[in-house]
Order: C-alpha cells, then structure tokens, then sequence
C-alpha cells in the first residue's frame, strides 16, 4: 500500500468487528478498529509503530477484504467512514482500549482490562484513561500513548 493512501474498512471489516470470524492477532484487531478513512497509511505508520510490521498488517487486512485503501484525500475517507456502519462508539472505543492494551502489554495488561471490563459509559472511559495513558507510555514510550489516548478520543468524541 501506498504511504499516500488512506485505508478504510470494507463491509466485510465493519461485521469482523462484531463477529470476529477471522480470529485476528490482537495487533491486527487493533489497527482494524483505528482504520476508519481519515488517516494516510503513512500516519498509521507513525502512530502504530510499537505494535510492529504495520504496513505489513495493513497488507492482510486488505489481503483478507477487511479494507481498502483509497488515494482520495482523508477527509473525504472520514465522510465515507461515517456512512458506514460499525459498532457503537462506546463499545469500538473499549475495544480498541482493550485490543492495544493486550498488544503491547501482553499478560501484564490483565489488570489493566479488569478495570477496563467495569466501564460502561464515556464518563467511566474517559476516567479511565489517563491510566491507559500511562501503562502505554511505560512499555512503548509516551509518544505511542499520546496516539493511542488521542485515538480513544476521536472515537468517544462520536459517542
């Protein structure tokens, strides 16, 4: 994939979200659920990577029909995004939490996603965050954290 393109998921990546069929990596799980057509593959680079090969994940993604990668400009990618259903904000926004926590933590984030199981709401999420902030920031440095915490955001903003 090109560094210009901008990936979004396809239909059939909308329903994995939900149905995980494809039993993904918790690495590729993640940046499925970041993948929303408002980022270049050049920026998901920057910003994922702690998690490791991700152009290399973006190409099974795409591989297996869970994106595509447009070379329109973002902004138009978000508005498609938009039109596309998914899964509601609060639960994508705890599953990202979860999918990038067990990622880069591995078994250490045990803890981490106990407390992560009892939030419920965008005030409990939010609570909650500074923590995550934190525990990424400790194992992959603040600049991953600051993306992956800035990340949840954008997604709660839409809750």
């Amino acid at each position: 994939m090109l560094d210009t393109a901008v990936p979004r998921k396809t239909l059939q990546g909308q329903r994995e979200l939900v149905d995980r069929r494809q039993k993904l990596h918790a690495r590729s799980r993640s940046l499925l659920i970041a993948v929303h057509g408002e980022h270049t593959v050049a920026e998901l680079k920057r910003q994922f990577a702690a998690l490791g090969d991700v152009p290399g994940i973006l190409e099974e993604l795409g591989a297996l029909g869970l994106i595509t990668a447009d070379a329109r400009a973002p902004a138009a990618g978000a508005a498609a995004a938009a039109a596309d259903p998914e899964l509601p904000p609060l639960q994508l926004a705890r599953a990202f939490i979860n999918e990038t926590a067990v990622a880069t933590l591995g078994l250490r984030a045990f803890l981490f996603t106990l407390k992560l199981e009892r939030c419920y709401t965008k005030a409990e999420l939010t609570e909650l965050l500074p923590e995550y902030r934190r525990v990424l920031a400790k194992a992959k440095g603040e600049e991953f954290a600051a993306s992956m915490a800035a990340r949840v955001e954008q997604i709660l903003r839409r809750a």
